[in-house]
C-alpha cells in the first residue's frame, strides 16, 4: 500500500490560522514597538525620565512589555509550526509525524504501538487519531475524515492496543 499523507491542517484552516497569526503579530508590533522604543530611550538615558520615575519603575515597565509582546511571540511560533510542519505519514513501516521548525520528526513502528485512541463526531466521522508508544505519541488530525486511516492503523497494530473511538461531549 502507498503511504498515506495526513496534513497538519486542510488549506482553508491553514489560511485562516496563518491570517489570524499574522494579524495578531502586526497589531501587537504596530502598537507596541513605538512605545517600546520610547521606553528604551528613557531606560538607556538618552531621554530624561519623568519626575518621580525610579529604577524599579523601569524594571516593572520591562516586565509589562514582555507581557505585551507575548501574544505576538506565541502567534509567530504557531505561524511557524503551521507553515513548516510536513504532513504525517502512515506507511507499512509505521507512523511518522511532526518535524516542523520547532520540533523534531517522530516515528513509531507498528510493533512499538501500545495504544491507539480516536475521536469521532456525531455522524461517525473520525476526526483525530493518537498513536501512542511507550516513549512518544503522534496525533493525526488534518481536518478531514480519517476513517480509512483508522481502519489501516487498526489492521497493523496489536489487538490489545485498539481502543474504541470516543465521542466528545456525548450525553450519557
Amino acid at each position: 500500500m502507498d503511504p498515506i499523507e495526513i496534513p497538519v491542517a486542510i488549506l482553508p484552516i491553514k489560511l485562516l490560522m496563518s491570517s489570524a497569526c499574522l494579524f495578531i503579530i502586526l497589531v501587537v508590533l504596530w502598537w507596541g514597538v513605538p512605545k517600546f522604543r520610547t521606553y528604551l530611550r528613557v531606560a538607556t538615558g538618552r531621554e530624561p525620565r519623568k519626575p518621580g520615575t525610579r529604577t524599579i519603575h523601569l524594571v516593572l515597565g520591562f516586565l509589562v512589555y514582555l507581557i505585551i509582546f507575548a501574544p505576538a511571540v506565541i502567534a509567530a511560533l504557531i505561524f511557524l509550526e503551521i507553515t513548516t510542519t510536513p504532513p504525517s505519514i502512515v506507511s507499512a513501516a509505521g507512523v511518522s509525524g511532526g518535524g516542523g521548525a520547532l520540533s523534531s520528526r517522530k516515528t513509531i513502528a507498528w510493533d512499538e504501538v501500545t495504544r491507539v485512541n480516536c475521536s469521532i463526531t456525531r455522524d461517525h466521522r473520525v476526526t483525530s487519531l493518537r498513536v501512542i508508544a511507550t516513549s512518544q505519541k503522534i496525533e493525526l488530525s488534518g481536518g478531514g475524515d480519517l476513517s480509512s486511516v483508522r481502519d489501516y492503523i487498526w489492521s497493523r497494530v496489536p489487538r490489545g492496543a485498539i481502543r474504541p473511538c470516543a465521542m466528545p461531549f456525548r450525553n450519557r
